[in-house]
Parts: structure tokens; sequence; C-alpha cells
């Protein structure tokens, strides 16, 4: 059994945007969000988002006004086959490490 303890994370339902290197930003939509990680939906299966990329997570400040920004990586990407078509789901972990190359912040 694994012995590591996580964050929780909370079930979200609110859009947001990934920035990625070389000024991609691509739209998500964020199922659950903690302290140390997100998982976001993508429905653009045109923007190749790969696991180890480095990123920046923008997204609403929970119970306040204006929005959050935290840098991480990709830390799993799976593909999610539904009726209405297919997702890409990313997991994002917050690590505080620099943002993607060409971030304009």
């Amino acid at each position: 059994m694994d012995e590591r303890r996580r964050a929780e994370r909370h079930a979200v339902d609110a859009p947001g945007r990934l920035f990625l290197s070389e000024g991609r930003v691509v739209p998500v939509h964020i199922r659950d969000l903690g302290e140390l990680g997100a998982l976001v939906q993508l429905a653009d299966l045109e923007e190749a988002v790969l696991e180890g990329e480095r990123t920046v997570l923008e997204h609403p400040r929970p119970g306040a006004a204006g929005v959050t920004r935290r840098a991480g990586s990709v830390v799993r990407v799976e593909l999610e086959f539904r009726e209405t078509g297919i997702l890409r789901q990313l997991a994002v972990f917050f690590d505080a490490g620099p943002p993607p190359e060409g971030y304009a912040g």
C-alpha cells in the first residue's frame, strides 16, 4: 500500500487556462483542485500536451474575485472516451518551479 501523504483535492467545476511553452494557451475545464495539484480536462486534441511539460494553470480563486496562476508540470496525460467525444485528462503538480519557456505572465 502506498503510504505517501497527499494533499486533499476538492471537486471543482470551473473553466481555466493552461499556459504552455512557446506561448501556447489552451482552455481547460478544472475537475478538481488542491494545494499541490489539479485535474483538468482538455477537449482540444489538436494541441499536444505531454507528460513532464512545464505549465501555468490559471483558475478562479475559491471564494474570491480574480484568478490565481500556479506553475507546475504535467505529471499524467490520459484519454477519456465518451459518447460526446474524446477528452484529454491532465494531472498537474504545482511544484513552484519555473514557468514554461515563452510564458509572458
